[in-house]
């Protein structure tokens, strides 16, 4: 859930300043919600302005607030220079009430064109848990103005995991920070070469069958592959190929939006939509890596 949006501003939101910390086991007795763990190797994390259980953790863990997480980020990113030159937007994003946090900056001005009127600009998130499903983690990867694909790439995404007892340095995060620019830039041929290379629809279907919509073998059902995703995806192919042709930029821009947008595909309404985009996301990463892709982009 999108929480707070700014430009060309690293503040902290109000509602990101919530500290989570640490209660002996004897806290979820109040709630009503005992686990079978020895009190002596566990300890409750709680949110303390609602008091809400985040989750159990190791008598050694040392929870990272997401506001000092976001301070670090924007400590890096100003040390780095790169927030001196450009125009930026500044999002954050909690799930799961406050059990996971995700922080994207949009560098507006650092930016490349695969093909004239498509821009790329680049982007850096930094994301946390407190449920321990995630590190913290800064990720740098290129962002589709159009439509605010991710551009996940193989090829290259710089991305850093902290342990939740370490946190970030800011000396490093300022080298990382300046490595990704370099590297984004870096990306721009690869781009190109992409919105240049021809594809025919039926090589585009046969990829997908052979990879993401490929079904495990099952004796009930005859279909080798998943009819509606491998549908939805073509479907998704031929809008990007409006705009960008039938090229493998559209194609690659059909697999990014179903990861960056899972809300798009019909998933059950319950679905935790950020839990999807991890998942989708390395699945492509895969694909790219594919003997079927690198096939495609060598024809």
């Amino acid at each position: 859930m999108l929480i707070h949006t700014q430009e060309n501003n690293l503040e902290i939101p109000n509602k990101l300043k919530f500290k989570a910390e640490l209660r002996p086991m004897s806290f979820l007795d109040t709630k009503k919600k005992n686990k079978d763990i020895s009190q002596e190797m566990a300890s409750v994390l709680v949110r303390t302005d609602t008091e809400e259980p985040l989750s159990i953790v190791g008598s050694r863990y040392e929870p990272t607030q997401y506001y000092d997480l976001a301070q670090k980020q924007a400590d890096g990113l100003e040390k780095s220079g790169l927030l001196n030159k450009h125009n930026f937007i500044c999002k954050d994003f909690l799930f799961e009430n406050g059990r996971k946090w995700k922080r994207s900056v949009l560098i507006k001005d650092l930016t490349i064109e695969p093909q004239e009127g498509d821009i790329v600009n680049f982007q850096n998130i930094a994301k946390s848990s407190h449920d321990l499903s995630l590190p913290n983690i800064t990720d740098s990867t290129p962002n589709r103005l159009a439509c605010s694909n991710g551009m996940v790439t193989a090829i290259w995404e710089v991305v850093f995991a902290f342990r939740h007892t370490i946190g970030f340095n800011v000396d490093v995060l300022s080298n990382i920070f300046e490595e990704s620019a370099k590297k984004f830039i870096e990306m721009e041929p690869y781009f190109k070469s992409m919105g240049q290379k021809k594809v025919s629809v039926s090589d585009v279907e046969l990829s997908l069958k052979q990879t993401i919509c490929k079904k495990r073998k099952s004796k009930k059902q005859n279909m080798q592959h998943k009819e509606k995703l491998l549908g939805w995806l073509l479907e998704q192919y031929h809008k990007e190929t409006n705009m960008l042709g039938n090229t493998m930029w559209a194609f690659y821009n059909a697999l990014t939006n179903w990861a960056t947008h899972p809300e798009l595909y019909p998933y059950k309404e319950d679905s935790k939509f950020h839990n999807l985009q991890e998942k989708n996301t390395n699945k492509v990463l895969v694909f790219l890596q594919s003997p079927q892709f690198l096939k495609l982009m060598d024809k």
